[in-house]
């Protein structure tokens, strides 16, 4: 009679082990996907961010240019 309540326990805990398992392996990869569509984005603002640094500098340039070449 306590060998199989035992038992029962264990399979009832052993199937409680495998939801909670299976929650946070759902959960993880959730956080994966979050942490690559924050990286991707960041990438995209910092393209955005070096281009509008290349324009600024040029423009700079060609400024710089334009007053050098046209006294």
């Amino acid at each position: 009679m306590l060998l199989t309540e035992n038992e029962r326990l264990r399979l009832e805990n052993d199937e409680l082990n495998i939801d909670e398992m299976r929650r946070m392996k759902l959960k993880v990869t959730r956080l994966e996907e979050k942490i690559t569509l924050y990286k991707a984005k960041m990438s995209r603002n910092n393209k955005v961010i070096v281009a509008y640094k290349l324009l600024l500098v040029v423009s700079w340039m060609v400024f710089l240019v334009y007053l050098a070449c046209g006294w």
